[in-house]
């Protein structure tokens, strides 16, 4: 048996999670391994594509300057 987990469940989505298990007679433990089963077997559709240069400098100097106070407190 493996080591027992912990996760968090958003509020928004507890009641739904209830009423799922109460309508499909099934335990928390079996529904969190069916979906992490189907989730792992499949291919995942998430892919990185490279960012343009420019708008990334743009972005990163825009957070530097909001985040200038915070950045002098670490050094």
């Amino acid at each position: 048996m493996g080591l027992p987990r912990t996760i968090r469940i958003d509020d928004e989505l507890e009641s739904e999670l209830q009423a799922y298990l109460k309508k499909n007679r099934m335990k928390f433990p079996q529904l969190v391994k069916l979906a992490l089963k189907k989730f792992i077997s499949e291919p995942q559709t998430i892919t990185f594509e490279p960012v343009d240069k420019d708008e990334f400098l743009n972005v990163a100097e825009k957070a530097y300057k909001k985040h200038e106070k915070a950045m002098d407190r670490l050094k």
